[in-house]
Order: C-alpha cells, then sequence, then structure tokens
C-alpha cells in the first residue's frame, strides 16, 4: 500500500466529479479504473478490491447539496431550538453564526446589531451553546447575472439549508458552551490586548496574518493583492503554520532546553489548537495535520512517503467535513501542495535558489490557473515574478515580526517599538507595490475558462513539466506555446463570434445593459447604475463590484468602447466612477442637457476619455453600430424628462432605449417622429405609471417589452396600470426582478432572449 494512498485521494476526487453524472458513467468509470490496475500488474488483488469498495463507497456518501426555495421566506415569527456550532462572527452591523437544529439542519443565523437595542444580551451567543431563537427565515439570494458570485451555491457548499434572522424583541435564550468557545475567547483577548497596544495598521495585518481575520485591512490593499495573485499571503497558509512551527521549535529546544520527544508532543498539541484560534481555514488544518500526521508517522516503524502522507491528511478531513471538498481554499491548498511534492526532481537540482523559487512560483501559478480562471477570470503573469520576492519578504520580516509581537505581547510597553519598526516597513512596501500597481497594467483577462478545456490544459501541462525535467528542452518549449494558445484561444474567442449579445444585468433598482457587437467589434455600456450606502449619506460601489465587474470579467471584457449614459440619476451613472478607474474607456456619450458637475468628475478621474454630446434628430456610430437619437431637444427641468432616447438595430430587430422618460416627453417624441417603430422597448422608468402611455405604445408597436427593476422595491415597479397597457398591445414582458438578466443573442438572420433564470424563453425571430 506504501507509495499508493494518493489512488484513494485520486479516486475521492473522480467521485466528487462524477457525483452529478448519471450512475451509468460512474459504472463506467469504475470499469475502466479497475480494468488499469489489474492491467498494469502493480496492484496487490486486495489492494484494488479496496480501492473499487471505497470508490463505491465515496460515491454514494459524498454530501448532496441541499435546495432551496423562495418559500423558505416568511414574514411570520418561527423558532428554531438547537446548538450553535460554529464560531460565533462578530462585526459593528451584525453576529452570526451556523446553527444545527434538533431535526439536524445546518442553519445561518444572523443577528443585526441595533446599538439603541439592548434588548438582547449578545456575550449569550457562544460556540456550543444550546438556544430557543425567535425570528423569521429568508430565502437566501440566489444567482441572478452571468459571472455573479453564487452566495446560495456558496451555503449549500457548507451544508447550509436556510438563514434565519433574529427578532431580538422576541423570546430568546441561549445557555452554555463548549471548550471550544474556550480557545475562542483566547484568541479574543490576545486580539484585544494587541489591538490596544500597537497601531491600526500594524493591528490589521497581525489580525488578518496570524488569526485569520481580514476585516481591518483596507478593501483597497486587498484589491491590489487580488490583482497580483497574492492573496495566498493574506490567508494563512503552510508558509505560515510552517514558519511559526519552526521558530516555537527552536524556542522549546534552544530556550527551553526541552528534549526533543516533548517538544514534538508540545507541537502537536498546539497544532491542534492553533487552526481553531486562526479561524479554521482548509489551508492552516492541512498544514497542521501534515505537520502532526508527520510527527506520529516519525515514532512509528512504518515509512510513508510525503505524497502518502498528504493523502491521509486529506482524507482525514473529508471525513470529518464532506463539505470541505468544495470549498476553493481547500482545492488550491492541496492542489499546489500535490504539485510541488511530485514536482520534487525539479525544484531540488543544484542551481540557484532564485531559479528555484522560479519554478516554484510558476508551478503554483499554473496548477491553478484553470480553476481560478473559472471563478476568478483573469491572471496577472508578471505575479510570477513578484511571488519571488514579496514571499521571502513576508517570510523573513514580516511574519517574524508579527510573532515576536505576539510572543511579547505581555510585555506592553515594548509592543509600540516593533509596531513603529513594522509600520514603517511594510508601509513602505505597500507604497511601492502601489506603485508599480500603477504604472504596470498587465492583468490578462480572459474570460470564464470552459470546463471541457481542463483534459487539454493539463495534459499540456503535465507534457510540458515531464519534459522540462527530462531536459528536453525543445518539446517543453513546444508544449509551453501550445499552453499559452490554448489561453490564447480562450481570450480571442468572442473576437470568432458572429453572435452579438444584449444583457441587460438585473442590478436591482436600476439600469446597466452591455451591449457586444458580433465578432466583439465593440462593447458598449447603455447606463450603469449603483446604489448608496443603507444611510443614503454616500455612494456604495456594491452594483459595481458585486455585478457589473464581475459580468464584465467573466466575458473577457477589459475594454469599454463608449458608456451611453440616458441621465444623471445615480440608479443610471452611480458605477460611471468605478469603471472610469479600472477600466479603459474609450468614450462617454449624453445628451447636451446631463448634468455638467458629475460630467466634471468623471474627467478628473480619466481626462484620457473622449466625451460627445447629441441631442433629438442626431446620429452617431459607435464602431459600425449606428444610433439614431429622438429626445431630448432642448433642456427639461426634470432630469427624468432629459432622458437620451435612441434607436438601433440588432440583428433583425430594431430596439428603443428611453431611459427614465415620462409621458411628456413620450409625446412629444411621437408627435416629431409619427412613423417611429420599434420591436423592442426598453420600458420606460422601470415600469413606472409616469411612463409608457397608450399613444406612445400605438405608435411604436414593439412586441417585447424589457423592464429592469428591483425585487420588492419600494416603489412597487412596475405598476399594474403599465403592465395592463403592455398586455392590452399585445407586448411579452421580460423583467429582471423575476428573470434576472435577460440575454439576447443576435445574428444577421435572428435574435432570441434568455432569461437567466429560466422559467420562461421569450424568441423573436
Amino acid at each position: 500500500m506504501y507509495q499508493r494512498l494518493h489512488w484513494f485521494v485520486i479516486i475521492y476526487v473522480l467521485c466528487f466529479l462524477m457525483k452529478d453524472i448519471d450512475v451509468k458513467a460512474f459504472i463506467v468509470l469504475g470499469v475502466v479504473i479497475s480494468m488499469y490496475f489489474i492491467a498494469s500488474h502493480r496492484f496487490p488483488k486486495w489492494l484494488i478490491a479496496s480501492l473499487i469498495l471505497f470508490m463505491v463507497v465515496s460515491y454514494y456518501q459524498l454530501p448532496s447539496l441541499p435546495t432551496y426555495s423562495h418559500a423558505d421566506e416568511t414574514n411570520a415569527s418561527d423558532s428554531l431550538q438547537g446548538t450553535i456550532t460554529s464560531q460565533v462572527e462578530h462585526n459593528e452591523n451584525y453576529i452570526r453564526f451556523v446553527f444545527r437544529t434538533l431535526n439536524d439542519k445546518r442553519v445561518q443565523v444572523y443577528y443585526f446589531v441595533n446599538k439603541e437595542d439592548i434588548s438582547l444580551n449578545h456575550s449569550v451567543f457562544k460556540t456550543g451553546a444550546t438556544c430557543a431563537l425567535t425570528g423569521t427565515f429568508q430565502s437566501i439570494p440566489s444567482k441572478r447575472n452571468p459571472g455573479q458570485f453564487d452566495y446560495q451555491h456558496y451555503l449549500a457548499t457548507q451544508g447550509i439549508e436556510q438563514q434565519f434572522v433574529i427578532d431580538p424583541t422576541l423570546s430568546n435564550d441561549c445557555q452554555g458552551s463548549s471548550a471550544w468557545q474556550k480557545i475562542v475567547d483566547l484568541r479574543n483577548q490576545i486580539l484585544t490586548h494587541i489591538e490596544n497596544h500597537v497601531s491600526s495598521f500594524t493591528y490589521s495585518w497581525f489580525a488578518a496574518l496570524l488569526f485569520g481575520q481580514r476585516d481591518y485591512v483596507e478593501d483597497e490593499t486587498i484589491d491590489l493583492f487580488q490583482n497580483w495573485n497574492l492573496t495566498h499571503l493574506l490567508a494563512i497558509s503552510g508558509l505560515h503554520v510552517g514558519l511559526i512551527l519552526a521558530i516555537v521549535y527552536m524556542l522549546f529546544l534552544f530556550m527551553f532546553r526541552i528534549t526533543v520527544e516533548k517538544a514534538q508532543i508540545l507541537i502537536a498539541c498546539l497544532l491542534f489548537l492553533y487552526p481553531l484560534m486562526a479561524g479554521g481555514a482548509p489551508s492552516v488544518w492541512r498544514a497542521s495535520l501534515l505537520a502532526i500526521v508527520v510527527i506520529v508517522f516519525s515514532k512509528l516503524p512504518l515509512r510513508l512517503s510525503t505524497t502518502d502522507l498528504l493523502s491521509i491528511v486529506f482524507l482525514l478531513m473529508v471525513m470529518f467535513n464532506p463539505f470541505i471538498i468544495y470549498s476553493l481554499a481547500f482545492q488550491f491548498s492541496f492542489i499546489v501542495t500535490f504539485s510541488i511534492i511530485l514536482s520534487a526532481r525539479l525544484l531540488n537540482e543544484p542551481v540557484s535558489y532564485m531559479w528555484i523559487a522560479l519554478r516554484v512560483s510558476l508551478i503554483s501559478m499554473l496548477v491553478i490557473l484553470p480553476i481560478q480562471l473559472h471563478n476568478f477570470y483573469h491572471i496577472q503573469p508578471l505575479s510570477v515574478l513578484l511571488n519571488i520576492l514579496i514571499i521571502p519578504y513576508f517570510t523573513i520580516i514580516v511574519l517574524p515580526l508579527l510573532f515576536i509581537m505576539l510572543l511579547l505581547s505581555p510585555i506592553s510597553n515594548i509592543l509600540p517599538i516593533f509596531d513603529h519598526i513594522f509600520s514603517k516597513i511594510h508601509s513602505s512596501v505597500l507604497t511601492l507595490l502601489n506603485q508599480l500597481d500603477s504604472h504596470i497594467s498587465a492583468t490578462w483577462v480572459i474570460g470564464e475558462f470552459p470546463f471541457v478545456l481542463y483534459f487539454p490544459y493539463y495534459l499540456l501541462l503535465w507534457m510540458f513539466l515531464i519534459n522540462f525535467e527530462r531536459k528536453k528542452w525543445v518539446e517543453a518549449m513546444q508544449y509551453s506555446v501550445l499552453l499559452v494558445l490554448l489561453l490564447v484561444f480562450c481570450s480571442v474567442k468572442p473576437y470568432l463570434d458572429s453572435n452579438g449579445y444584449i444583457t441587460m444585468l438585473d442590478i436591482g433598482q436600476g439600469d446597466a445593459m452591455v451591449i457586444e457587437l458580433p465578432y466583439r467589434q465593440a462593447v458598449i455600456l447603455m447606463d450603469a447604475g449603483g446604489k448608496l450606502e443603507a444611510d443614503f449619506s454616500q455612494a456604495s460601489s456594491e452594483i459595481f463590484d458585486q455585478i457589473i465587474d464581475p459580468f464584465l470579467k467573466s466575458k473577457g471584457i477589459s475594454k469599454l468602447d463608449a458608456i451611453i449614459l440616458s441621465h444623471a440619476d445615480h440608479d443610471h451613472v452611480g458605477s460611471v466612477p468605478d469603471l472610469l478607474n479600472h477600466y479603459e474607456v474609450e468614450a462617454v456619450i449624453t445628451s447636451p442637457f446631463f448634468d455638467e458637475e458629475i460630467k466634471q468628475q468623471y474627467q478628473q478621474i480619466d481626462d484620457a476619455v473622449e466625451y460627445y454630446a447629441v441631442k433629438g434628430g442626431d446620429s452617431f456610430q459607435v464602431k459600425k453600430q449606428a444610433f439614431e437619437v429622438f429626445y431630448p431637444v432642448q433642456n427639461n427641468t426634470d432630469k427624468n424628462e432629459n432622458s437620451l432616447v435612441l434607436s438601433s438595430k440588432f440583428g433583425p430587430n430594431r430596439w428603443l432605449f428611453t431611459g427614465d422618460l415620462g409621458k411628456t416627453g413620450e409625446k412629444e417624441i411621437i408627435n416629431q417622429y409619427s412613423n417611429l417603430q420599434a420591436d423592442i422597448l426598453k420600458v420606460g422608468h422601470h415600469g413606472s405609471k409616469s411612463s409608457s402611455s397608450t399613444s406612445f405604445l400605438s405608435t411604436l408597436g414593439a412586441k417585447i417589452g424589457l423592464i429592469s427593476v428591483g425585487q420588492h422595491n419600494r416603489y412597487n415597479h412596475p405598476h399594474h396600470e403599465v403592465l395592463n397597457h403592455l398586455s392590452d398591445h399585445h407586448m411579452s414582458v421580460m423583467r429582471t426582478d423575476e428573470q434576472g438578466a435577460i440575454i439576447y443573442k443576435y445574428s444577421k438572420e435572428s435574435g432570441t432572449f434568455y432569461p437567466f433564470i429560466p422559467y420562461n424563453t421569450v424568441d423573436k425571430q
């Protein structure tokens, strides 16, 4: 069995990938694997039988993801009884934890903090506490746009079946706690002590790198590390655990004069506690358990390979938490670690440190690249080089300084000295990184990596590494070129597509429509709404961060040929500053009566953008796509009545975009253009009764109406009168509140609508 435990991991992963496929396909896979084992003559019969039995058990024991229904949501009060099974997460807005009910369901529980409300004692929520809670169930938000993070799926992969919000005004009671809570309390005491004696800058990194709490690291810094594929340094990983382990081990041996055997026992105990104190991230458990397994087997007569030991850790983790295999952190951690172990010959050659570090960095990036692109859509090729410098910096300077602060935390007077040293060094490095990021823009936005290309990608990668190891440089270069060409193909695929696409994004109560011309001749954004913070005091980047940016990246879009803005309301232009900051924008098109102050703000962000003003009677082109403008002709006092109204033909259908135009503007348009017609109407003002007059609809003769409107919005849009008007004119209606993003795929001959939430499909030929 020695040197073969990795086969159990391979079989488990294959079962995981086959879980949602027909049982017949699983049986075929089992037969193929069995034939391979028998034909290889390297596997004894008892091991073949064990592997086949393990395959069958794994397939039927893998967890099934829970399904969700909007029926979970209710306004009536409900109650829960059970136990808090996770660490209780606190921040200034809410308290959150996982709750296991008496009927063995996992529920995510929220308590939204109201600082003025003291009716509920927050301290009663402790890990292991038995509780009786009162509140309401809420439906878990689903993915409503292409590229958007799927929160519902994310919770499902943790086995969470429902979401519950506590009502603090009703009866709630929790009693007791578990031993885990004592560890959490110790963690909180350490963090509070450090927070009180060092600067907020140092504390944010201390909490993130030693205790897995990234809430205090600035969003701009997190974005910077994400752009350069350095986020692994913000999460506690094997690097952190290995360094801490080495420091503690040396302290035990040379400072406290403890024997090697006792030091190893103490280290093993520490390694069980540290993942709990560090938030329980999969990478921490992997590194800690691997060290424990190495210590245990060093005391036994068995001699297992490193891959065997890592395989044992993998199987232990999926045994105790089957859902952990869905975690990206778990997948990245094991894929990278296995790959580095299997590349030992490449990494043990007598060459310079820089060359070895470059190989490790390159292998680490390449082995997870398809998964990374499938989830995050872009890569930073230069990160391979930057990692060579940044990883040693974190290893030699950052982590040791923070760990010294942890060890010296009882001596409060000395902490400010290390705080000053750390702040000076680390802030300087971050400044250099920011300057590098501002001067070198080498992010490669490829888009979502198709699953069908995983096999050819990994086959080419394997052939490249094999030939590189054998020093067959010409063959290795050929396979590396093929690898790059495969990525280039994914990147240029939209430029080979003869179809065009129009996507009305579901951004809630606002407008954002992305137009992709055939062969990616141009990408045009028609409005880019945003939202305000909860207190309406300032703009929020939530719509851009969670919907618009992921959508554009998932499609491999890094440049916008034009942003056309109907008018200056925030629900139509709120995300424009973020777009100007993060994307190359060639032109912004507005009416002459667009808010000049807002336009000046845009120009301050990016003065390279060309600004054009068009009004009723004008026409213009973006690349070869022609637009006709019908309104406004003169300045109106109402922003909505200044909405830019324009038309263009996409495939066989003519579209009319109306912004938030009201009935007054509609009347002026039909008086001026009595022959105006359209096949598809972007219904004005989110379906408000102030728009879509019967005379306007009669003149257009449109067959399809699209309404961009928020779920359960406070304006009760779309108004029932408008829906009746649309129905009376025999128009099919598609709404973002019901169907999520609405996608129109067109060619010269036809155009077809696809709702992202598919309960209805409308064809227009």
